[in-house]
């Protein structure tokens, strides 16, 4: 339900933003605006790759759990999706997914949730087994010398 809401009240609250904030800054600073918001988005898309890569391995390098770098990744390609859509409310959406502080209360809320609901279900997993013999190693035969 709230994912309806998103899709009929954002296009709403960005044209009500674009008649406000483009009255006072006029259409050439609204398209200029719009322009170098949209450039800076793909930037940023395209130098996401390089810098998650980095971070998993300077992670992985220091024996810790890559996730957080890799969630940390997916909230700043997030962002840098929102300032690449034309829009004040989408930018400023995407900007705050670029600060870290924002982030990591993002990424808590997003654990707290799964974990949330992963201690309200109970999982069973049935099933049956057999013991089977271990393979065993094929033989390598080598073909007879040919002259």
């Amino acid at each position: 339900m709230w994912l309806l809401l998103a899709i009929v009240a954002v296009p709403i609250i960005e044209i009500a933003l674009f008649v406000q904030i483009g009255g006072h800054i006029g259409v050439i600073g609204t398209l200029a605006w719009v322009l170098l918001t949209t450039a800076l988005g793909a930037v940023l898309i395209r130098l996401e790759p390089q810098r998650s890569a980095h971070d998993v391995r300077a992670a992985l390098h220091h024996h810790s759990n890559p996730a957080s770098p890799m969630g940390h990744s997916a909230l700043r390609v997030i962002g840098a999706a929102l300032i690449f859509l034309p829009g004040f409310f989408t930018d400023t959406l995407g900007f705050l997914l670029l600060l870290p502080p924002i982030r990591h209360i993002l990424l808590l809320q997003i654990l707290h949730n799964l974990k949330s609901r992963h201690d309200d279900q109970q999982v069973t997993i049935e099933g049956d087994y057999e013991h089977a013999p271990p393979p065993q190693k094929p033989r390598i035969t080598h073909p007879e010398k040919r002259d």
